[in-house]
């Protein structure tokens, strides 16, 4: 374990600000994380990700812990569907392009999405009429007061629109440390009829799309609206749809003639 001090941020934000940790440590597995949360010496400590969902405005008093927990693995196959398990510090957008390769759906619609996976669950996220919860199996956390492990369902984790249990009443008590997710191995069913995907797919001249199609019509399209953080410091899309009453909406769609909506999002 080698705690740091002092060290730039820079490199660990999609924003790419530049601000000082007090104190740094990264850790690379369970056996690391547990002793980093039963260090006495210090009891502010900050958590980070992938540093994508969060603009830094200044140096963090804090004991900064990087979690760079890696792997990817089946852990259960069955005739249609995969279990595939990664482990929290995977980048999530690798992580989608892992399960393409080879052939496993369900998340091509939440391709070049930023951050890491084990920060999806959190915020639950969604893209393109696609949630996480709608391919979410367990995810495993580390209880940080005890650094007892815990496996958590969908029953549990509370999943919104954008929303969790652990944004609320679970906030600051879990790391989460690897989800599982249950994925289609065969007879993929495709969603693209949300927003410009299938405007996209009649451009490129696809009429019964993959899901790798899907997933490259994903991409281009965010990347048309998006910049690359690499070049130009950016969170992605972070925005949230109003939700609003039916009686507003009706009054709206009185009022324009046409609102357009999701349901269930």
């Amino acid at each position: 374990m080698n705690i740091q001090e002092n060290i730039s941020l820079k490199p660990y934000n999609t924003f790419g600000i530049d601000v000082k940790a007090r104190f740094f440590v990264e850790v690379q597995s369970l056996l690391q994380l547990q002793k980093v949360l039963e260090l006495t010496a210090y009891p502010n400590r900050f958590f980070l990700g992938g540093g994508s969902n969060m603009l830094l405005t200044q140096d963090i008093d804090a004991l900064v812990i990087l979690l760079n927990l890696k792997g990817i693995a089946v852990v259960e196959e069955k005739e249609d569907h995969v279990w595939v398990e990664a482990k929290a510090g995977e980048n999530w957008h690798d992580f989608v392009r892992w399960c393409l390769e080879r052939d496993y759906g369900g998340l091509e619609n939440l391709s070049l999405i930023p951050g890491n996976v084990g920060t999806a669950p959190i915020q639950n996220i969604g893209a393109y009429g696609v949630e996480l919860k709608d391919v979410f199996a367990h995810c495993n956390a580390m209880e940080i007061a005890t650094t007892e492990m815990f496996e958590f369902d969908k029953e549990f984790c509370q999943f919104g629109y954008r929303d969790s249990i652990f944004k609320t009443k679970a906030k600051g008590k879990y790391v989460i440390t690897s989800v599982v997710f249950k994925l289609t191995a065969k007879n993929h069913s495709v969603n693209t009829g949300y927003g410009a995907i299938e405007k996209k797919l009649i451009e490129d001249g696809i009429v019964h799309p993959t899901i790798q199609d899907v997933s490259r019509a994903v991409i281009a399209i965010r990347e048309s609206k998006l910049p690359n953080p690499k070049v130009i410091g950016n969170s992605g899309s972070f925005f949230k749809n109003p939700i609003v009453t039916l009686k507003l909406f009706n009054k709206q769609l009185n009022r324009f003639g046409e609102v357009w909506r999701c349901e269930g999002l």
